[in-house]
């Protein structure tokens, strides 16, 4: 029988929301599965993330698993008799010199992928991804599967009641916590000269502590700039569905969830030049470097999407087809 074996998260994260929407679709499609959890303890020292991949290893290793394939939602929570996990991405191989700096890095990146790597299958949730793990990792292409995440339909759809101010302002929403690569510090630079945007930042500090006292710092010095910190799924839903554009300047990303749901919510959507963005939404999307990324903000604003193709689109990435193809590699084990 499959196991599962997922990560309890208390603060909102991609990888706590992947493993809701995992096993969400498991049980709606009756796939005979068991659910093992892990918790995971981290604290934040000095403004950044402590302990939390160690406080899984250590956890881990106090389980055995004997029902087979065993499929790890994150790489830290896979035994050494895993056989499938999801490679969410490898951006600290890439960019080591900016997550690996001091020996805890070196030594909890270690622990995290090291029984990963060596799982009989690797999920890439993009080609691009897959095809960097080959490039970097020295991985045969035959033993990563590419499997599109999805995003929860049932959270994300258009919804008509507006929470914006009638100020005559281009109403900007983006959304993400406080990674410093997710680069908040360049776009809030970028609203912060243009007066007629006004950028509304849904999401949480979770554990940086130091990025976040900077950046709201930085915000409470213009109007135009707003930390509405973590809200309902409701509300959320009401911010992406009634701006004139979502935004998103990541600079590294695995797949990259918040654009996708915000055209789930019929609103046009602007994101930094990267590879995986130009593979899931370079077709609705609109794409550029940061250099440009304003005069790309207003003829989005300008040009906007009609709505109902945006949803469609976004029906490419259902629950439903993530389960389905997720369960034709579970057959595979068989």
């Amino acid at each position: 029988m499959l196991t599962i074996i997922y990560p309890i998260i208390k603060t909102p994260s991609g990888n706590k929301r992947y493993a809701e929407r995992i096993l969400k679709g498991l049980n709606k499609a009756g796939y005979a599965h068991k659910e093992v959890g892990i918790k995971k303890i981290e604290i934040s020292i000095r403004g950044k993330p402590f302990g939390g991949i160690i406080s899984q290893s250590l956890a881990l290793r106090l389980k055995s698993f004997n029902d087979h394939p065993i499929h790890s939602l994150v790489p830290e929570l896979t035994p050494k008799n895993g056989d499938i996990v999801t490679l969410h991405d490898i951006i600290p191989f890439i960019e080591a010199a900016k997550f690996i700096k001091n020996k805890y890095d070196s030594k909890s990146y270690e622990m995290m992928y090291r029984n990963a790597l060596n799982s009989k299958k690797l999920i890439s949730s993009t080609n691009y991804g897959k095809e960097e793990i080959m490039k970097e990792l020295d991985i045969p292409a035959d033993r990563i599967d590419v499997v599109y995440e999805s995003i929860d339909h049932s959270k994300f759809f258009p919804d008509l009641e507006n929470p914006y101010p009638n100020n005559g302002k281009v109403h900007l929403v983006t959304v993400g916590d406080f990674n410093p690569r997710k680069r908040f510090d360049i776009l809030f630079d970028i609203i912060s000269k243009n007066s007629e945007l006004e950028l509304y930042h849904i999401g949480p500090v979770n554990s940086w502590k130091e990025r976040a006292s900077k950046l709201m710092k930085f915000a409470s010095n213009y109007q135009n700039i707003k930390l509405l910190g973590p809200v309902s799924d409701e509300l959320l839903r009401r911010y992406i569905s009634n701006a004139d554009a979502f935004v998103y300047i990541s600079d590294a990303e695995g797949f990259g969830l918040p654009p996708i749901e915000a055209l789930a919510c019929g609103t046009s959507v602007v994101v930094n030049d990267l590879p995986v963005f130009k593979e899931i939404i370079g077709e609705i999307a609109s794409i550029s470097d940061i250099e440009h990324f304003e005069d790309a903000i207003l003829r989005t604003v300008k040009n906007k999407k009609d709505r109902k193709q945006l949803v469609n689109y976004s029906l490419k990435f259902s629950l439903e087809n993530e389960i389905n193809n997720l369960i034709k590699l579970y057959n595979s084990f068989r």
